[in-house]
């Protein structure tokens, strides 16, 4: 979003220390604090049984180029 770490952290109600430890994953947030973390950003977070994650992937393109798909569809490194 083009957004600094201090700006991300203020949309969601953090300090920016709290949420650059985040990113480098030093602390387990709460699920609500990621939430809020998404919801600043325009996102959703979604949990989805997991008899239904191949389905879900495949309604997600998963076979597509990284580029194509949703920013939500893309699997961590």
């Amino acid at each position: 979003m083009g957004l600094s770490q201090e700006a991300a952290a203020r949309r969601a109600g953090l300090t920016q220390t709290y949420l650059s430890k985040v990113e480098r994953a030093k602390i387990d947030p709460r699920l609500s604090t990621l939430q809020d973390i998404a919801r600043a950003q325009g996102l959703e977070i979604m949990l989805v049984p997991s008899d239904t994650v191949p389905a879900v992937r495949a309604l997600l393109g998963q076979g597509q180029n990284p580029e194509e798909r949703p920013l939500f569809a893309i699997e961590p490194d």
